[in-house]
């Protein structure tokens, strides 16, 4: 009962307090896409949709868990991609919650054909906070250090629970191809597939203050590579790669670094990533995450799905209370979905889009 009043507490006092305005992050990054950079947008030509939830620390009382669902398109004739993006986080036993609604366009330059695109994004969204139990809220002045949870507190009520607000996000993303070897008479047939972008969300800081004050929503930048290489031949069915994958964030005062590796071998990947404070000391260390998924297509072949999950092993002083962290994420892919006839120049474009030269069954992850 102790435990739980404590937890209840920390998220009273959190749910009040300027200091609490982190966004939320997702393990599985390259399931959610676009929520970690607008400029992902249509960024394969074709439909895709995408599903995540996060349960973050399990075995504290309340609810500390995060949903995004979204979808977006790829298509020559609009010269890039658009999307829609939804994600709702519950904080606590006050259930905080936060929800946005994104829409994003993303502008698709082709640098080289078929080998290095720019892809330029934007997301406007609607956000809002609000307290969905204020009565369930523990404060300090409510608690006798042996009886517990027995005096009445002097916190007030605010005249609003909830707090909307418009937002926007900005983001620039590179893919291309790198072959050894090239310019030189011994060229290697093996491409090495790279990813690499950046991205400000909450551009225009806006105010999430449920008490009348101004409390601007701090600035979060992220930047993010990726990179695929083959160990396999050259002319191997099912090649077996690995993809070393590095993710910086920072916002207001916390800079997260994490570095991880996937190993894939279609239609399975596994992966393991570590994830500090932006430096490599012990004492500083957040958790090491373990991910595993797998890529497939139904008998039909009208679409193709891939499913992973993940879990997140807390190693900082929260190790002992928290039990760690679960994500379950789903991505169904409609390869061949556009907006119906192409112009010779929309035709043109499709044909000229960066291209990925290894199995489609291998799991995205890039």
């Amino acid at each position: 009962m102790m435990r739980k009043i404590f937890f209840a507490v920390v998220i009273g006092i959190i749910g009040m307090s300027e200091a609490f305005a982190q966004d939320p992050t997702f393990t599985q990054f390259y399931a959610n896409r676009t929520y970690i950079n607008p400029a992902y947008a249509g960024v394969d030509l074709g439909l895709r949709f995408n599903f995540n939830y996060r349960n973050l620390w399990t075995a504290v009382p309340g609810d500390f868990s995060t949903f995004s669902g979204g979808v977006d398109i790829g298509d020559p004739n609009i010269f890039g991609g658009i999307g829609f993006l939804a994600a709702v986080g519950n904080e606590g036993e006050g259930r905080l919650q936060t929800a946005r609604y994104s829409f994003m366009y993303s502008y698709r330059l082709i640098v080289i054909p078929r080998n290095f695109d720019l892809h330029f994004g934007i997301d406007a969204a609607y956000m809002s906070k609000e307290i969905k139990d204020w009565d369930a809220f523990v404060f300090s002045d409510q608690l006798h250090p042996i009886y517990g949870n027995i005096n009445p507190s002097n916190a007030q009520q605010p005249d609003k629970l909830k707090v909307e607000m418009p937002d926007f996000n900005a983001g620039i993303l590179a893919r291309f191809n790198i072959t050894p070897g090239a310019g030189s008479r011994v060229k290697s047939k093996k491409v090495i597939a790279n990813t690499v972008g950046f991205a400000a969300h909450h551009i225009t800081q806006p105010n999430e203050s449920l008490l009348g004050r101004t409390e601007k929503l701090p600035i979060r930048l992220l930047a993010h590579y990726s990179m695929l290489v083959s160990l396999s031949k050259v002319r191997s069915k099912n090649p077996t790669y690995l993809s070393p994958n590095i993710m910086y964030e920072h916002q207001r005062t916390l800079s997260t670094l994490n570095v991880g590796m996937y190993a894939l071998r279609a239609p399975v990947m596994i992966g393991v990533w570590y994830r500090n404070e932006f430096k490599f000391e012990a004492n500083n260390t957040d958790a090491i995450m373990f991910n595993i998924g797998m890529r497939g297509m139904t008998r039909s072949k009208k679409f193709m799905y891939q499913i992973g999950y993940s879990y997140d092993l807390t190693l900082s002083k929260l190790a002992g209370s928290t039990s760690g962290s679960h994500e379950i994420a789903l991505i169904i892919e409609f390869t061949r979905a556009n907006f119906g006839t192409k112009s010779r120049y929309a035709k043109k474009r499709a044909r000229n889009c960066y291209n990925w030269h290894g199995p489609k069954s291998t799991p995205k992850i890039f």
